[in-house]
């Protein structure tokens, strides 16, 4: 099967959709299919064709000044579009920008079948975005012709039906994370049992729930052998930085800046903290769980899928006190029990989150939608 993938950013360009689209092309072809991907550069330094991992990469510029960029990107995606619809049997597009309603709008041209995928939920997420009064509606209309809708969470595909989209062509489908299946390294050494290290991987940013933190860890952080490393970038690291200086938490609180592989820092953590208001949903979760982390977070994303018996323990996020309760509580746990919830962590992630099975759901899906299967809508659901 030839796929080709629309996208507005693509790596070295990082984030939460653009690993997971690099992810999963670099797995499809593993798998024997041939992928493309179309998709923008921001700076002329980055090839306008090039291949890793097997994946074709064929990028535009995007201008600069900020009032040509929707009107570009719809221009440029159509025309990206059109080229990969001719050369691929079905496209998949990831997020809702202009490029990529651009190359939907080819698509349909060209009489190709087109899944879109869902990457940001709630005020600020793809279909509120798209369907602000301002747009008149326009671009939810070209949006909602998509032959299918690819979504990572229960919670997305609600926002979906309620926009108006059938349960028919919406499709649950987890994301892709090949390090979830990847050998267990050696439980932490006894002589690190001394030093806790709380970890935080994300954008710095409000609605990723730091004030409460912040307000926790002023009460803890001053303890002796706890540090809290900040790994990532965003309108709140001045802020954050501030805060350091004026609490005199130098000592306690790292701010690492944006790691272009958190991998390692994952690692080095005992403990994970995600107090998100909202997520469609949450990458950084499962790779924290994949590495072994005990895990404190709010009720967002892939989250409100997990059973009960997920090895994460769920807190309120506008409630300081009740995450410094459980960071103490963690903190008080023997050794023995630390390294058992250890060992949970890392076989709930195997388990839940298993690359084939993500492939395999995926590859059944494409397959149906394609016009020599069993029809472009096949009935939505989950994997």
């Amino acid at each position: 099967m030839k796929i080709g993938f629309l996208i507005q950013h693509f790596p070295p360009h990082l984030g939460g959709a653009e690993c997971q689209a690099r992810d999963l092309a670099e797995a499809l072809v593993r798998a024997g299919h041939g992928v493309e991907v179309a998709t923008t550069r921001g700076d002329r330094a980055q090839l306008a064709r090039e291949m890793r991992g097997g994946v074709a990469i064929r990028r535009c510029i995007s201008p600069a000044p900020r009032w040509l960029k929707l009107p570009w990107n719809l221009v440029a995606g159509f025309l990206l579009g059109w080229r990969l619809a001719g050369n691929c049997e079905l496209l998949h597009g990831h997020c809702l920008s202009p490029f990529v309603l651009g190359g939907l709008l080819a698509a349909h041209c060209r009489g190709r079948p087109v899944v879109l995928k869902i990457c940001s939920v709630g005020p600020m997420g793809d279909v509120a975005r798209l369907r602000h009064p301002g747009l008149l509606g326009v671009p939810w209309r070209i949006a909602s012709s998509a032959d299918g809708f690819l979504v990572p969470t229960r919670a997305v595909g609600d926002e979906l039906q309620a926009a108006g989209i059938s349960p028919a062509i919406i499709h649950r489908v987890p994301s892709l994370f090949p390090q979830a299946v990847s050998p267990p390294t050696e439980i932490r050494a006894e002589d690190r049992q001394d030093v806790r290290e709380v970890l935080f991987v994300g954008r710095l940013h409000p609605q990723k729930g730091l004030h409460t933190l912040m307000k926790a860890w002023s009460a803890l952080g001053g303890a002796a052998g706890w540090r809290w490393v900040i790994v990532g970038d965003g309108p709140m690291r001045q802020e954050i930085g501030d805060w350091i200086v004026r609490e005199g938490l130098q000592s306690s609180v790292v701010l690492a800046g944006y790691q272009p592989d958190p991998a390692p820092w994952f690692q080095r953590a005992d403990v994970f903290v995600f107090p998100s208001h909202s997520e469609s949903f949450g990458n950084v979760l499962v790779e924290a769980l994949a590495h072994g982390c005990h895990v404190l977070t709010t009720e967002v994303g892939v989250v409100q899928d997990w059973p009960d018996h997920a090895p994460v323990v769920r807190l309120p996020v506008e409630q300081p006190a009740a995450w410094e309760r459980a960071l103490r509580d963690w903190a008080e746990m023997s050794s023995g029990e630390r390294e058992r919830r250890c060992r949970l962590a890392r076989s709930f992630a195997a388990e839940q989150h298993h690359p084939d099975a993500v492939l395999s759901c995926l590859q059944n899906l494409y397959a149906s939608m394609l016009p020599v299967g069993d029809g472009r809508h096949g009935a939505g659901g989950s994997c």
